[in-house]
């Protein structure tokens, strides 16, 4: 697990998260047992998603090979939206929107989630709009009142350009990593996962921000 000391992302403030409001950043322990459904939903999306990207490039090795990065990581975005909304289908408290290009997840009262591709740095993938950038601060108030903004998805090997762990990470701004969570992986098809206890992320990172070329077009755009 990457905490803020690891990414070179800042601390945050003497006293909390704010000053008289949080009075500290949420734990990723009690995130995944807040969220437990939701984590497993996710191991399971991201091994589907796995699943899909080598049947595609058994079918049609041309047209990956040929494929921009920004084209298929929309792809698999896709792809993986499709299977988490399954997954996720009648889990209690849980509430999706699904308007194009706004795609969220919402658990109980205080959770509000975005698929986002994680590089091995920590960074996410999105294209920099004001919408994008407010999403991932986590804005004060008072406690019992906050509203934990998180990016679920998976790690992106882009030598190999392949889909890596299942992840869930707290941010606070976009560059800002307090921590990344690798879960355990899923085994495709079988509805069966692993213990879901964190393993550890070797190798401290600083995060960046991954911005889009000129002729790319991004769906996760706000």
């Amino acid at each position: 697990m990457r905490h803020a000391s690891d990414t070179g992302a800042q601390s945050p403030p003497p006293g909390g998260m704010f000053s008289g409001m949080f009075s500290r950043y949420v734990s990723p322990d009690t995130v995944l047992a807040d969220l437990d459904k939701v984590v497993r939903g996710v191991s399971q999306a991201v091994a589907l998603a796995r699943d899909d990207l080598a049947e595609y490039r058994r079918w049609r090795p041309d047209i990956v090979a040929d494929a921009t990065e920004r084209g298929l990581a929309n792809w698999i975005h896709d792809r993986l939206w499709v299977h988490l909304v399954a997954e996720l289908d009648g889990v209690p408290g849980v509430q999706i929107r699904d308007d194009e290009p706004h795609r969220e997840i919402f658990v109980g009262l205080g959770y509000r989630l975005r698929v986002k591709r994680h590089h091995v740095d920590g960074n996410v993938s999105t294209y920099p709009t004001e919408g994008a950038l407010a999403f991932f601060v986590q804005e004060p108030t008072l406690d019992g009142l906050e509203e934990i903004r998180l990016a679920v998805g998976y790690e992106w090997d882009r030598d190999s350009r392949s889909i890596g762990d299942p992840l869930i990470s707290l941010r606070d701004g976009l560059d800002n990593v307090v921590w990344v969570v690798p879960l355990p992986d899923a085994t495709a098809g079988s509805g069966q996962l692993h213990d879901l206890t964190p393993p550890a992320l070797s190798g401290p990172a600083a995060p960046t921000v991954d911005l889009p070329s000129d002729n790319e077009q991004e769906t996760e755009s706000e």
